[in-house]
């Protein structure tokens, strides 16, 4: 049904790292040095928009544009609450739905000027940008880390720095631990003590860094391995010592029968016969720390057939699409599955094809404007031979090259 796997597969370099890198450079008041800068739509726009906030006229409003970049807003609205200006931060009609309430309650603790144009704790917001001095805060940081990756940022060019304690364990905390290890790289001290972080004010300083490859997008190729009828892929330049939380990839693909092995210029993955599910017991999962991985290992269950408990998904319904919802309805297209769905929990069992080859070819998936939707569908394609997905260019947001890499494979 496909070719053996024996390609070169290359990924891009993680827009979170970039990302990071870009704010903390803006932050330092340093161009950044910067090698393997993620191509990612989501990057580019940062760039775009950091740029045309140090040309702006302080004097005249000025529209920033997010588009559907949820870490873009986030980072930026912290950034301008303290950049002398009047700015209006907005985005799509799904960003302008998306939480960001916690941000701006902690920063209007702060002393920052923000007001909700349509709706309170949401985009579209106006700023008036001032001096912000710092000091303690509390934050919720149950719904994302962006949160307070977007303060922790700032705070050590404040006045007073910051203290900031952590009303909840938060969210996706392998993210919220890069940008402490990469305030690190860049020269600031950050201490924490369990749910209080501090920073005491500090420069950024200028070093070179490089990007490393992206470990939520090698996801989607763990997902092809899985569903291939054998052989393997090199991704290239992938390494085991990563910042990323999503390096836990390799851990969770092992129970779906795929090894990895690295090596000193990336990691080989291959398809072994799985064991772990071969009493139809179920195979949990949780994603509390690790969002991101959701979609490429959800849809690996159910086309493997595997009973399946997937856990710490309460963030999911709140991201570029609601991807819980957008990938049961896509999936039952194809498939026929029994899910129980809880706040914070699914449970699928008896997963099972109910459309022919050749009627395959003639399903159209829908992607809900997703990046990640699209490619964890686009992974179904060694089931299949080929799989027709709308809105393809929708993984530029992440992964411009990604259809380039997959015809590598067919």
């Amino acid at each position: 049904m496909n070719k053996p796997l024996l390609e070169t597969v290359n990924l891009p370099g993680s827009k979170s790292e970039s990302n990071r890198a870009l704010m903390m450079a803006a932050y330092g008041g340093f161009p950044l040095e910067v090698e393997n800068l993620s191509e990612a739509h989501d990057t580019v726009l940062l760039a775009k928009l950091l740029e045309r906030i140090r040309s702006s006229n302080p004097s005249h409003e000025v529209v920033l544009d997010c588009e559907d970049a949820g870490a873009v807003a986030r980072f930026l609205m912290t950034y301008l609450a303290g950049k002398p200006g009047n700015w209006l931060l907005t985005g799509t009609t799904r960003l302008c739905e998306r939480p960001m309430a916690p941000l701006i309650t902690t920063l209007r603790q702060l002393g920052a000027d923000i007001n909700c144009s349509v709706t309170e704790g949401c985009l579209p917001v106006g700023i008036k940008g001032k001096y912000i001095r710092g000091g303690d805060v509390s934050l919720d940081a149950s719904q994302s880390s962006q949160f307070a990756t977007s303060l922790l940022m700032a705070a050590p060019t404040w006045e007073k720095g910051l203290r900031l304690m952590l009303k909840t364990e938060p969210v996706s905390e392998p993210y919220l631990n890069m940008s402490i290890a990469m305030m690190d790289y860049f020269g600031v001290r950050v201490f924490r003590d369990g749910q209080t972080i501090t920073v005491n004010p500090q420069p950024y300083q200028f070093r070179k860094f490089r990007v490393a490859p992206d470990w939520s997008a090698a996801s989607f190729w763990y997902e092809w391995v899985a569903l291939s009828d054998g052989g393997g892929l090199f991704l290239n330049g992938l390494m085991a010592n990563s910042l990323q939380g999503d390096s836990v990839v390799s851990d969770r693909f092992a129970k779906l029968g795929v090894k990895t092995v690295f090596t000193e210029n990336g990691v080989c993955i291959s398809k072994e016969e799985p064991t772990s599910f071969q009493l139809n017991e179920p195979i949990v999962f949780d994603f509390k720390t690790t969002p991101d991985l959701f979609p490429s290992i959800f849809t690996t269950c159910i086309a493997l057939h595997i009973n399946s408990v997937f856990k710490g998904i309460s963030t999911l319904y709140n991201k570029e699409s609601d991807r819980i919802n957008s990938l049961i309805t896509e999936l039952s297209r194809i498939y026929t599955f029994i899910n129980i769905v809880y706040d914070d929990k699914i449970i699928i069992e008896k997963s099972s094809l109910t459309i022919g080859y050749e009627d395959s070819k003639k399903v159209v998936f829908n992607t809900y404007h997703d990046h990640r939707i699209a490619m964890a569908l686009a992974a179904l394609a060694p089931r299949f031979g080929a799989i027709a997905i709308d809105n393809p260019s929708v993984v530029n947001k992440s992964y411009p090259t990604f259809w380039n890499e997959l015809k590598k494979l067919l």
